[in-house]
This record gives C-alpha cells, sequence and structure tokens, in this order.
C-alpha cells in the first residue's frame, strides 16, 4: 500500500508540474504511466510492479539526482522556504517532494518483494524487463515529446 502511495503522489506531483508548464502536459501524461501501473501492481503484490515501482523511481533518481541538480535544487528552495518563509521558484521546489516520493516508492517496492512468500530466481525475470523497459519507455517519450530531456544522457547514449 505504501508503494502505491508513493507513486500516486509522484503522479500528482508529475500532474502539478504539467500545471505550471504546458511544454511538459503531454511528456508528463506518458511519464506517469509506468509510475501508474507501479502502484496498481504494486496494491496486487505483483513482483512486475514491485520492479516498476523500483526501477522507474530509481531511473527517476538517477536522473534528476545525477545526471541535473533538480533534486538538489529542490532541497535548496525548500531550506529557502523554511528559513525566509518563501521561495524564488515553486517550480523548482516541487523536486524535494518528487524525490521524497520516488524515493519511497523504490524503498516501499523493495521492501514489499521482501515481504512476498515463495521468492525465486524467476523474479529476476520481472525485474530484467523493467530495468530494460523502463529507461527504453523513458527515452522513447522524451524523444517523442521533448528532445531537450535526450542531452541528459549525452555520453551514456552517444
Amino acid at each position: 500500500m505504501a508503494a502505491a502511495l508513493c507513486a500516486a503522489l509522484f503522479i500528482a506531483i508529475l500532474a502539478i508540474a504539467a500545471y505550471w508548464d504546458p511544454t511538459i502536459r503531454t511528456l508528463h501524461v506518458f511519464e506517469a504511466i509506468p509510475y501508474l501501473a507501479a502502484g496498481v501492481l504494486c496494491l496486487r503484490q505483483s513482483r512486475l510492479g514491485y520492479a516498476l515501482g523500483l526501477v522507474s523511481g530509481a531511473f527517476w533518481i538517477w536522473t534528476a539526482g545525477l545526471r541535473t541538480t533538480f533534486i538538489r535544487n529542490g532541497f535548496e528552495r525548500l531550506t529557502m522556504l523554511v528559513r525566509t518563509g518563501s521561495v524564488d521558484r515553486v517550480d523548482i521546489l516541487i523536486a524535494a517532494p518528487a524525490a521524497l516520493a520516488t524515493a519511497g516508492l523504490v524503498v516501499c517496492s523493495l521492501a514489499g518483494y521482501l515481504t512476498l512468500p515463495k521468492k525465486s530466481w524467476r523474479d529476476v525475470g520481472p525485474l530484467a524487463l523493467a530495468i530494460v523497459a523502463v529507461p527504453a519507455f523513458f527515452l522513447a517519450i522524451f524523444k517523442a515529446f521533448a528532445p531537450r530531456y535526450l542531452e541528459l544522457f549525452r555520453g551514456i547514449l552517444w
């Protein structure tokens, strides 16, 4: 249930960001798909759901935290808000709760999987599928709806 709540929170944050920035609306609709699937499947205690939650959350954190300064800047804005009571860029501040939601999704997906009875080596299949499919999906939607984000992967893909 906690993984699904984290996924739902992240989807809400995607919606808020898309409301503020019309240039990313279509991207965020498609970006929400793996998080929605993960949330629904985690509620069903599906191994694929836990894999999707783990990989999609980790991919977002890796991209927003290590390929850009979005997460760091979001927490800087949060610190500013706490210290001064105001913030200059709420569109950046939103990265802080987004990072917490995706980190929660990663942790709760892993914890959910670990509580499942009867684990087996076949469980590697859904994880391997997610490891391949999630980044491929995100790269495809970046290319289709926001090609400027493909620059985040320069040096990795080309």
